[in-house]
Order: C-alpha cells, then structure tokens, then sequence
C-alpha cells in the first residue's frame, strides 16, 4: 500500500518513501513518531495480523470442538482452510472485510479534504 501511496503522490508533484519496516521499524530504530490527536495510544495489530488470529482461533476452535463434541465441527476448520485458498486464489480477503468493520479498525470519523492535504504537502516540499 505504502509503494502505491507513493506512486500517487509522485504523480501530484509531492516526494515520498517507503520506510524499511514500516512506521515500526522507523520507532524501533529511535526515531519519533508524531500521532494525530485523538490517535489510539495503544497501536491496533494489522489486519493480517488479526486475519491470522482469527483464522487459526476458528481452526482450533473445529478441531477441538470436532474431538470433544461431535466430528461435524471439523467442518469447520474445513470451512476456514478453504476460505483462504480462495483468499489466495483471489487476492481477496473476507475475514479481513468483517474485521475492518470494526470499531478498532475504522479510521476516524473526520472526513479527509484531499486537495487541502495535497496543498499543504507540496508546500513543505518546496521549503
């Protein structure tokens, strides 16, 4: 996402780069980080992260169930094996879908003015 975000700003005249490891690694290397107000104080895990939660919690979850109560609940490990052959095979994300409706994980609720944003990143830009 990050090297596409930065192919869009090249194209609007504003100079960007990918930081090696993302905003963590830039932290774990010393450097700071400043947080818009309102920002959660505790970083929210990314999304494949969570994805990959959830996905082996639910296999578990069948295999378990499957060995304890009854062996239909294998079905669905089944069930979360074949998702993500599809999430694969598709280059999509389901889970990642029902987990981005979250309230964790939407964005906050002001709305971005994109022109405003570009205004002011190509002023800084040419200081």
């Amino acid at each position: 996402r990050s090297a596409r975000a930065c192919a869009q700003l090249a194209a609007e005249g504003v100079s960007a780069y990918d930081l090696d490891g993302g905003t963590s690694g830039w932290a774990a290397r010393g450097h700071g980080l400043d947080r818009p107000a309102g920002a959660p104080a505790k970083p929210v895990w990314a999304m494949d992260r969570q994805v990959r939660l959830v996905a082996g919690s639910l296999v578990l979850l069948g295999l378990l169930l499957g060995v304890l109560i009854h062996p239909a609940f294998q079905l669905l490990s089944a069930g979360v094996a074949g998702g993500l052959v599809f999430s694969a095979l598709t280059n999509t994300c389901g889970m990642a879908l029902m987990l981005g409706k979250l309230p964790y994980n939407r964005g906050s609720a002001c709305a971005v003015d994109m022109d405003a944003t570009l205004a002011r990143l190509r002023q800084g830009a040419g200081e």
